[in-house]
């Protein structure tokens, strides 16, 4: 479903009188106002600030001076998409979050990937289905597939298993890699039966 395609619920930020700082889509204002949200013009009379930049000045000074919560556009785009006002935790733009600068491609994997999708997410990454030059992660639970030769091909892509996610998320902090690619881990059929 596409941005354009989204049926704001009524109302759905009634209670949002949202800051916006930086350059966001404007899209996202609209679908805000669609949801009867209110645009303020100063950071303090706000309830939500929306930004891309979690190092944006004016971001650190709404969190730490007023305590406000400080959500990406992608907190309004998908609490339209659920149909009420998603938690705000985690959709920080801010450095800190385990999976913050990943774009992962999450082709069609066995395990849950939708699972995995929010954890990436929830963590301060984003997901997308296709390989492109945004991605910084493709994962995988086996060295096979074209996207996975594609991915061979560009050292900017890292090849993780699911594991990664996982493991990253229990320990707080993003892990390593290396251990992670899937042709350290994946055994194949005739080795496994030896």
């Amino acid at each position: 479903m596409s941005d354009e395609e989204l049926k704001v619920p009524d109302e759905l930020f009634k209670d949002v009188k949202f800051y916006v700082v930086g350059d966001i889509d404007q899209k996202v204002v609209q679908l805000l106002k669609a949801g009867k949200g209110k645009e303020v013009s100063y950071n303090a009379l706000a309830t939500h600030i929306i930004a891309e930049d979690g190092d944006n000045p004016e971001v650190g000074e709404s969190r730490e001076v007023f305590d406000l919560p400080v959500v990406k556009p992608s907190w309004v785009i998908l609490s339209v998409r659920c149909g009420d006002l998603l938690p705000v935790t985690g959709f920080s733009p801010e450095s800190g979050q385990v999976f913050f600068g990943v774009t992962a491609c999450l082709p069609k994997i066995p395990e849950d990937r939708s699972a995995l999708w929010a954890m990436i997410t929830f963590y301060g990454g984003d997901c997308q289905l296709n390989l492109n030059k945004k991605c910084t992660h493709l994962i995988v639970p086996e060295p096979k597939g074209d996207k996975y030769e594609c991915a061979l091909k560009h050292s900017s892509i890292r090849i993780v298993t699911p594991e990664w996610v996982l493991e990253s998320v229990a320990d707080k902090a993003r892990k390593d890699e290396a251990p992670y690619h899937p042709r350290l881990t994946y055994l194949e059929e005739d080795e496994e039966e030896e």
